[in-house]
């Protein structure tokens, strides 16, 4: 990911309109040219594996197109320019947040992509990405504050594979974190009470479940950390497997939806942030009955965790699996 990002960087815009690059190829990759277009879009280009089949249909999305066949015209670095018949994968805006974002999943696509791709397998991929970016353009479906806690979780997790492994596919699922019968549910506040918003079913699951509440008091610091900035610690982690920096970029997207824009403003101080974090037995926390009336459900409620005793980081760690993955770095 740094890699392409540097490569992407290093690139001036050529001067000249139409289907004009500055490229570089890939040195372990030699298909592919990570390249920018006169208006500075991050590009790659793809050679691909002659085919006699129809050319697989194009895709065009407000920040992302992609032409399966396409005259390139690229600047050398004596100034002359070739041209070439290649795939071109590119995002289509002007957003520096949405423009990183798409180097970084870039990597993704290309491990995704044998070294001479096939249109139909170039075509797959683009599919992929393609779904990542109609949710970028759809409303958020997590709080920009509650995804800050859990990178912040997961960036200081002793194993980051488990931790990543473990967080919801889905922003709208009960709980935040889950493996096997632990669950762990992010809570955060600016405020100065320990106050959090729950539904019934997060607390008392009605399974044979451990469920752990881990409760932020959050400071805004200008000079704090960004989304944008513990996604990078996320993703340098060295034991964090490809496909798990993959599902990262993917949970963010589905979560953060068109607030992407945000990921690089909003700031919180994380020092601070740790030194506040206190953990809860879910079965302690104030909680209505869960003897509801018929026709009752999806209860929301505001619970108050000043007076509740809360456990040990080390204690809950010792319980094993999950808990200690979150818990005992």
């Amino acid at each position: 990911m740094r890699d392409l990002s540097e490569i992407y960087d290093s690139l001036s815009s050529p001067q000249g309109s139409g289907d004009l690059y500055a490229a570089r190829r890939l040195d372990d990759r030699p298909n592919y040219h990570v390249a920018r277009d006169s208006s500075g879009n991050p590009s790659l280009l793809i050679s691909s594996a002659p085919a006699e089949a129809p050319a697989p249909p194009p895709v065009e999305l407000r920040n992302l197109s992609f032409r399966p066949r396409c005259a390139c015209r690229i600047v050398q670095s004596d100034g002359s320019v070739r041209t070439e018949s290649l795939a071109v994968l590119k995002c289509v805006s002007d957003d520096a947040v949405l423009r990183d974002y798409f180097v970084r999943v870039l990597a993704g696509t290309l491990r995704s992509l044998p070294s001479t791709p096939e249109e139909h397998e170039i075509s797959r991929a683009v599919r992929r990405l393609a779904e990542l970016f109609r949710a970028l353009d759809a409303p958020p479906r997590g709080s920009l504050q509650g995804i800050w806690c859990e990178l912040l979780l997961i960036a200081r997790a002793d194993r980051v594979r488990q931790a990543v492994a473990a967080w919801h596919a889905d922003p709208a699922a009960r709980h935040d974190f889950l493996a096997g019968r632990q669950r762990l549910e992010v809570k955060s506040t600016t405020g100065r009470i320990r106050a959090h918003h729950f539904s019934l079913e997060q607390l008392r699951t009605g399974e044979d479940a451990q469920v752990i509440v881990m409760s932020f008091l959050l400071e805004e610091d200008p000079q704090g950390l960004s989304i944008r900035e513990l996604w990078s610690a996320v993703a340098e982690r060295p034991e964090l497997t490809d496909d798990g920096r993959d599902r990262v970029a993917h949970v963010l997207a589905l979560s953060l939806g068109r607030d992407w824009h945000e990921a690089t403003t909003t700031r919180f101080n994380a020092d601070h942030a740790w030194e506040n974090l206190r953990v809860y037995d879910a079965a302690l926390v104030p909680c209505v009955s869960p003897d509801l009336p018929v026709g009752v459900d999806e209860v929301r409620f505001r619970a108050e965790l000043t007076d509740v005793p809360h456990l040990s980081r080390a204690a809950v760690a010792q319980r094993g699996g999950l808990l200690a993955a979150m818990l005992s770095r």
